[in-house]
C-alpha cells in the first residue's frame, strides 16, 4: 500500500486574500504625503532658471525674450510669438510687481524697466516663494 505525503502550506487562493488584507491595512496606517511643497520649489526653480535663461540669451546673443507674466501661468515670448508657456495649475497663484506684468533684459543683464519681486503661493496651504530679479545687476534669487 502506498502512503501519500501530505503537504503542508498555503494555497494560491489563501496567499491572494492575505496579501489583499495586508494591502488595505497598509494603505490605512501609512500617512498620506504631501507633495505641493515639493511641486511649489519646482515650480520655482523651473520660473527662476526661465528669468536666468532670457537674461543669459540677451547678454549672449542679442535676442529679445521677456518674460510675460500672468496669475495662473507665464510665458517666454520674442516679440509677439510664444516660445514657451508655463501652466502652475489650480492649486498655485503667481503675483509680481513688474511694470506691465512682464521683464525684460538689457544687453548687459540688468532689468531694462525696473527689477521686481515675483510670489508664487500654494494656495492650498499658504506656503510661498519668492523670486527677486535685483534693478540694477539683473541678479535671480530664489528665497522660500
Amino acid at each position: 500500500m502506498k502512503r501519500f505525503r501530505s503537504y503542508e502550506g498555503l494555497t494560491v487562493i489563501e496567499l491572494i486574500v492575505v496579501i489583499g488584507m495586508l494591502s488595505l491595512l497598509m494603505t490605512f496606517s501609512l500617512p498620506k504625503i504631501d507633495t505641493s511643497n515639493y511641486k511649489l520649489m519646482e515650480i520655482s526653480k523651473a520660473l527662476r532658471d526661465d528669468i536666468r535663461y532670457v537674461r543669459y540669451i540677451k547678454m549672449t546673443e542679442g535676442e529679445n525674450l521677456r518674460v510675460f507674466f500672468q496669475k495662473t501661468k507665464y510665458s517666454i515670448l520674442e516679440g509677439t510669438k510664444k516660445v514657451k508657456e508655463v501652466s502652475l495649475g489650480s492649486k498655485f497663484s503667481l503675483y509680481q510687481n513688474f511694470k506691465d506684468s512682464q521683464i525684460a533684459f538689457s544687453f548687459n543683464g540688468a532689468p531694462s524697466t525696473s527689477g521686481g519681486t515675483i510670489t508664487l503661493v500654494n494656495n492650498t496651504n499658504g506656503k510661498y516663494c519668492e523670486i527677486t530679479v535685483v534693478p540694477g545687476t539683473g541678479r535671480v534669487l530664489l528665497k522660500n
